[in-house]
């Protein structure tokens, strides 16, 4: 049986997965692991650069 048809979202899940693995793997390396190009991997480690960025700065500006 599918997690979606037991009423469990995965999508939320899995990009909370790639973003981590981005956070600590160079993009060669996860493009390497999950066979996704290079390039899509690139734009994940981006995305994890900049939420952790916009995090950080924010919990600097308000504390």
């Amino acid at each position: 049986m599918q997690l979606l048809e037991l009423g469990l979202p995965t999508l939320a899940a899995h990009n909370t997965a790639m973003i981590a693995i981005a956070a600590d793997l160079p993009p060669i390396v996860a493009s390497d692991l999950f066979c996704i190009h290079v390039s899509t991997a690139i734009e994940w480690a981006a995305l994890a650069q900049d939420s952790w960025a916009d995090y950080l700065a924010g919990r600097k500006a308000t504390g």
